[in-house]
């Protein structure tokens, strides 16, 4: 039998209004004290009839201390159970499990519900993965100097930060993003975005994701142009970035960064996606050292030494890139949907 809690301040220890519903249970094994009765029928009171404390009191002929003690009785003895069963409750406990086994500052959760679209799913969790990323930055305002990816899921990000979020003095791309095809990246509308927002100045990395050898990457940054930004990159105390999957439909093949020899070659290798154009394996190992010797931008290394790093990842198959990231010790705080969530715990 379940019935909800009364909204009053004098619940039972455990429940709580509009969101716990409390479950009586019968022990037929042996006969029922006077006592035990006395708790029994405190507890149908409560929760089955909604009456206070003092209510239940009168009824029963005892002070209102009498009636919790017993009302603790019988949660003690499993007599009652109180069962959290609004929809939310599952992601608050993925949340907490997320932050518990991987050891994390923090963890958001979102409900995306099934379209029957493949298409219409990718983007509904990228909206509502993005918004509720938005909504943590601006509850814990990070400041001073923040990094930022590029990709589609910050580009939505982006959209969804409001004026006056933060009071970060500087945004730093993190990652180079000069698109190697006709397809644009929108690396640029990212920085801009979470610049005008806060009123920060902002640092573009004028160079491409990956270059064609390790010598051409480090002259490129040696320059001043690149240099400079990357040097802020790393003494940014946040990052914030996406997380992509390898595959076709991945940033970096659209724009024209990894031909299908490339891509095999990652698969082969074990990848299952990118932080910051560093291809990972499931267990959070450069997947090519050869391909990272190539890519410009901030090392993964030096993503780790940072006080707040928000990795987001939403949508079809980001469950192993999360995974591969967090054992990679890149993220500290991970905002995903819950089915991505539920399959990083299903298999870390």
């Amino acid at each position: 039998m379940s019935i909800t809690p009364e909204p009053s301040l004098d619940h039972a220890p455990g429940a709580r209004a509009g969101d716990t519903a409390a479950v009586l249970v019968a022990s037929p094994e042996e006969p029922a004290s006077s006592e035990t009765k006395t708790m029994l029928r405190a507890a149908q009171l409560y929760y089955r009839l909604n009456l206070t404390q003092d209510e239940v009191g009168k009824r029963l002929g005892v002070s209102r201390f009498k009636v919790g003690r017993l009302l603790d009785r019988a949660l003690r003895e499993s007599a009652v159970r109180i069962e959290i069963v609004h929809p939310a409750a599952r992601l608050v406990a993925l949340e907490d499990a997320l932050v518990d086994r991987f050891e994390l500052r923090g963890a958001v959760v979102v409900d995306v519900p099934a379209t029957g679209s493949v298409a219409d799913d990718e983007l509904l969790a990228r909206e509502r993965v993005a918004a509720a990323a938005a909504a943590h930055l601006a509850t814990i305002r990070p400041d001073g100097s923040i990094g930022v990816s590029w990709g589609r899921t910050m580009l939505e990000l982006a959209a969804q930060l409001r004026p006056g979020w933060t009071s970060a003095t500087e945004i730093v791309q993190l990652n180079g993003a000069i698109s190697r095809s006709i397809r644009p990246t929108r690396a640029q509308e990212v920085v801009e975005r979470f610049g005008t927002t806060t009123g920060a100045a902002i640092r573009l990395m004028a160079a491409p994701a990956i270059v064609g050898s390790a010598e051409l990457r480090r002259a490129l940054e040696d320059d001043p142009a690149v240099g400079e930004t990357l040097t802020a990159a790393r003494a940014a105390p946040t990052a914030v970035f996406g997380m992509g999957v390898l595959g076709p439909d991945s940033v970096h093949v659209a724009s024209g960064y990894l031909d299908e020899a490339e891509l095999a070659a990652l698969q082969d290798a074990g990848a299952v996606g990118d932080v910051l154009g560093r291809f990972l394996t499931i267990d959070g190992r450069i997947a090519s050292p050869v391909l990272d010797a190539r890519t410009v931008g901030l090392p993964l290394e030096d993503l780790r030494t940072k006080s707040l790093t928000v990795g987001v990842a939403a949508g079809t198959g980001r469950g192993p890139i999360a995974l591969a990231a967090l054992r990679s010790g890149s993220v500290n705080v991970l905002v995903a949907d819950e089915a991505t969530a539920g399959w990083v715990l299903a298999h870390g």
